[in-house]
């Protein structure tokens, strides 16, 4: 919870799972996560990724992630 006094809760990484090599699965939900933070740009400053992302989106044909490859 953001603001919260408590240390943050870290979840296993399940990377012996078979699931967790699935490329279409990963792909799906990378864009499930940019088009989100496409929309939000909350925390854009934090992270040296982010503008690289918005700039490959903003400057994509319809300004959209499923225009990303």
């Amino acid at each position: 919870m953001e603001g919260s006094l408590e240390a943050p809760t870290r979840h296993q990484i399940p990377w012996r799972d078979e699931a967790w090599y699935d490329e279409e699965a990963l792909e799906k939900e990378l864009r499930r996560v940019y088009d989100i933070c496409h929309g939000c740009r909350r925390c854009f400053n934090l992270c040296d990724s982010f503008p690289m992302l918005f700039d490959m989106i903003d400057e994509s044909p319809n300004e959209e992630v499923d225009d990303l490859s």
